[in-house]
């Protein structure tokens, strides 16, 4: 009979135990566990942020951002190719900014369509080249000067935030078509970087046999960049494409093709003339660039 009663207690326990287990209820898994899931909600857009520090920016200086600004965008590109290097350019209803992050490999947690929402305080703002970037200053030996430049990941992760999963067909991920008419007007070169779409455009260069960023071509020693041109209308836009990028032995394509990416600008510290304001354009993989078929 004792054996009983304890074989009864040991199944009633069991028993027990199972139905807690059955209504044990499923963490949320909306959060992802990666950043800071306890940044609020986006107060500013990311033009508002590039308007309130136009003037840093254009004079290539940098500020550190100490107001409450938190912006939220879509991935545009990503480092996933090698072309874009150590940088993701998020884009909103307002615009697109570069963001500097001393890491590779982030295009696996933020692929192009991810949503983010970034907590500016604390980090820093300026302008390379008058092209905007947020990151933090570095002291650059070859000027002698603080320069803006990436953060760490560390500061990083303190400030992003992932908002649901990678969506290929939010809104901001459509791009503005960009015409000879836009380009020619220098006051929207203070709006770079844009997320784009160049159309009926071809490589200068391109012949059926040159490469995009073959090693021999780089600028130099140091610039491990190598550049190419096209033009919409009379209009040109320089592509710097890296040696580095998992494309840069294949074969440009002859012929036009339509092509989405980043529309950026470089202008020559110190300089106030247009000739040397540039339009250039940040291509995050060729599966961006879409060939014309007549």
């Amino acid at each position: 009979m004792k054996t009983i009663r304890y074989i009864s207690a040991f199944l009633f326990l069991l028993f027990a135990m199972t139905s807690c287990m059955n209504n044990f209820e499923a963490p949320e898994l909306n959060d992802v566990p990666y950043g800071n899931n306890t940044i609020g909600e986006a107060n500013k857009t990311i033009a508002d942020l590039k308007t309130k520090y136009a003037s840093v920016v254009r004079s290539n200086g940098y500020e550190q951002i100490t107001d409450d600004i938190i912006i939220e965008g879509v991935v545009v590109a990503n480092d996933e190719t090698g072309n874009v290097y150590k940088q993701l350019v998020i884009n909103d209803e307002t615009g697109a900014i570069i963001i500097g992050v001393n890491d590779v490999g982030m295009y696996a947690v933020m692929p192009v369509g991810q949503r983010v929402r970034m907590n500016c305080k604390g980090l820093y703002i300026g302008g390379y080249g008058s092209l905007v970037q947020i990151g933090t200053k570095y002291y650059n030996e070859k000027y002698t000067e603080y320069q803006i430049g990436r953060m760490s990941k560390f500061d990083f992760l303190q400030h992003i935030r992932l908002i649901g999963k990678a969506d290929s067909t939010q809104k901001e991920l459509i791009p503005l078509e960009i015409t000879e008419e836009y380009l020619a007007n220098k006051a929207n070169k203070d709006l770079a970087p844009v997320y784009v779409k160049l159309k009926n455009v071809s490589f200068a260069e391109a012949d059926g046999k040159r490469l995009y960023a073959p090693e021999e071509e780089q600028i130099s020693e140091t610039n491990t960049a190598v550049e190419r041109n096209v033009y919409v209308g009379s209009q040109k836009v320089i592509f710097r494409l890296s040696t580095y990028a998992d494309f840069a032995n294949d074969k440009m394509p002859k012929g036009s093709f339509d092509v989405t990416g980043v529309l950026t600008r470089y202008r020559n510290p110190g300089s106030n003339s247009d000739s040397k304001d540039y339009w250039q354009f940040l291509l995050s993989s060729t599966d961006d660039i879409i060939p014309i078929t007549e």
